[in-house]
């Protein structure tokens, strides 16, 4: 009946330099490891030498196994070199030198490196210390990238990292990767990082997607003057939706007979008509008979949602004009901010409803960020959250980052 050596598997610990096991009342194993004498060659002359020189005994940590550690009491054989008579140590699979971690204990902590979890998690998992994981973690390197993507988003998230609020975060929008975080949202940081790339490069971007940020708009010009801006269709449907929010909250306060009907019915004003049940229909024609600028805010938004089953970028354009002048008549205080920022933003806008792309995919990455965030309790160290945030977005590409 064959069997499976599921130690050799997991540590890396063949059964023949096992030479004691002992399972301890706790649950803990502990091995006592010996290697056979066998051919080594001397590091500083190159011979062969079999001479023993006696054992030295090293505490090594193989990590957690069905909650109880696994250590090691590594028995290390020393050789002499017959010609040259230098000492040296034998050559073996479980541990590098001066170190008490395993070597496959070691691969664990740097696979758990790309997966969510706190550095507390990780050292409970690995069997060491807290100071330990942050200390290897410190060592890993992710250099800047050398090139851009074609289609570029960026957007700034709630880090709380490094002394700043805010990070950026740079995204190739087409192929779904994150390819940069940036320490701070700040005007000249920006221009300094996108500098440092050739011109070449900085061609190679045709399009940028990002919100309705003045901070952003001013640097993607400034760096980027061929590169097409293209402003996150989200983030203006969302401008809409506020400006209806707020006259309904308006007028939540003035109707107070019906203000607890206002309240609890807002996201009926939200919502699609078409998925409306019969008793939603019901609800919204009540709403929007007793207030008539709601009435007159839910038409806005409606006739700006047809700007979806528009086509050309003539017909977008002519529809969107239509659309601020029906604004600027209707002569709602809550939508007097539209004629300006859709002025000031008009071809980004436009760009918007004839492009394909979005700022989806960069802000699930942002929501990502953030649950690494909560788990861990917060990354003040923003070198070791920038390392930890790339190499969970590129856990597969095992070249990505180096030591």
């Amino acid at each position: 009946m064959s069997t499976v050596n599921y130690t050799e598997i997991i540590f890396k610990i063949k059964e023949e330099y096992i030479k004691h096991t002992r399972v301890n009342e706790d649950g803990s194993v502990h091995f006592t490891l010996e290697m056979p004498v066998a051919e080594q060659v001397c590091p500083h002359c190159g011979e062969s030498t079999r001479k023993s020189k006696g054992k030295r005994s090293r505490e090594v940590k193989f990590g957690v196994i069905q909650h109880h550690p696994v250590t090691a009491t590594y028995l290390q054989r020393r050789y002499t070199c017959q010609e040259c008579h230098h000492t040296f140590i034998e050559k073996n699979p479980f541990v590098s030198r001066y170190l008490q971690i395993s070597k496959s204990n070691m691969e664990y902590l740097f696979r758990q490196f790309s997966e969510k979890g706190s550095f507390t998690e990780m050292a409970k998992r690995s069997d060491i210390s807290v100071s330990t994981v942050i200390r290897y973690c410190s060592k890993l390197a992710i250099p800047k990238p050398k090139s851009l993507p074609t289609v570029l988003g960026i957007d700034e998230y709630k880090g709380n990292a490094g002394g700043q609020v805010y990070q950026v975060i740079i995204t190739d929008v087409r192929n779904h990767s994150i390819v940069d975080i940036l320490p701070k949202r700040d005007t000249n940081a920006l221009i300094q990082y996108f500098s440092s790339f050739s011109r070449k490069a900085r061609k190679q971007v045709t399009y940028i997607i990002m919100d309705m940020s003045p901070l952003f708009k001013l640097v993607m010009q400034t760096m980027f003057p061929h590169a097409h801006i293209v402003a996150d269709r989200y983030h203006v449907c969302r401008l809409v939706d506020w400006a209806v929010e707020r006259v309904r909250k308006r007028e939540q306060k003035i109707l107070v007979a019906h203000s607890k009907m206002l309240k609890h019915n807002r996201r009926i004003l939200m919502k699609n008509p078409d998925r409306l049940t019969e008793s939603e229909q019901i609800k919204l024609q009540e709403i929007l008979r007793i207030s008539d600028d709601l009435r007159i805010a839910y038409g806005l938004r409606l006739a700006f949602r047809k700007v979806f089953k528009t086509f050309s970028i003539h017909n977008i354009e002519r529809h969107l004009q239509l659309w601020l002048n029906i604004v600027e008549r209707s002569h709602l205080v809550e939508f007097n901010n539209f004629k300006l920022s859709f002025t000031n933003w008009f071809p980004q806008i436009v760009n918007a409803f004839v492009l394909p792309y979005s700022n989806g995919f960069t802000e699930g990455c942002n929501n990502k960020i953030k649950v690494l965030k909560r788990i861990s309790y917060g990354l003040r160290h923003f070198e070791r959250f920038r390392v930890r945030i790339l190499m969970l977005s590129k856990k597969n590409s095992a070249s990505y980052f180096h030591s």
